[in-house]
């Protein structure tokens, strides 16, 4: 069961590539929220009533249901296109992260002969979300993509948390605190209703945002 969820977490990685619209990209941050939701129930040997608010409050609170409302929201208040607008091409795109994965496949067996307390597989896909994530920052346009970009990599980092470890405490920590971070970027970016890309700024826009 775990594996199946992992492999479809990847699957949603690779739907990334090809798509061309940020609602869409919303929609696959709300399935991976899920999943490591039931993920973190599975990978977990003892599971009380405190762990499982934990966990509920940090995948489907914040990674399923208020993060991508508030990115729905960004985009409509700021008149943000609703295109993803990549640097280039879908193609490339696809390319790219199939090189990723190809990596995190690599990763996955180097864990499993060297490290047998990690699973594998969580540890592969893990970090070629790690790595998704710092693809769609650095070869998209729009500032937006770029915040979905970092929740792509917020969560390879959640998940290469269930991969590496089994107590609770720690991965709650450290999703609520980069959640946390997430939160107040977004809300920077609603405030202030920064423009759809860099380039649209100028120094007289950045003068009148700062005053």
């Amino acid at each position: 069961m775990i594996d199946v969820l992992v492999l479809l977490f990847g699957v949603t990685l690779i739907f990334t590539s090809i798509t061309n619209m940020l609602s869409s990209v919303i929609r696959i941050l709300v399935v991976q929220g899920l999943i490591l939701f039931v993920l973190t129930i599975l990978n977990t040997n003892e599971l009380n009533i405190v762990h499982f608010i934990f966990v509920a409050l940090e995948t489907l609170v914040f990674k399923a249901i208020l993060i991508p409302y508030y990115l729905n929201v960004t985009i409509k208040k700021n008149h943000i296109l609703r295109e993803v607008e990549p640097k280039v091409s879908n193609f490339f795109s696809l390319f790219a992260m199939v090189v990723i994965f190809g990596f995190g496949f690599f990763i996955a067996l180097w864990s499993g002969k060297n490290t047998p307390n990690v699973h594998p597989l969580l540890f592969g896909i893990a970090f070629s979300a790690i790595l998704k994530g710092f693809f769609v920052i650095i070869f998209n346009k729009k500032l937006i993509t770029h915040l979905m970009g970092y929740l792509f990599l917020e969560n390879g980092i959640f998940l290469l948390s269930l991969a590496a470890s089994r107590e609770m405490p720690y991965i709650v920590s450290l999703g609520v605190s980069l959640d946390i971070l997430i939160s107040i970027l977004i809300a920077g970016l609603f405030i202030s209703k920064i423009k759809s890309t860099f380039a649209d700024e100028n120094s007289a826009s950045l003068s009148s945002l700062r005053d």
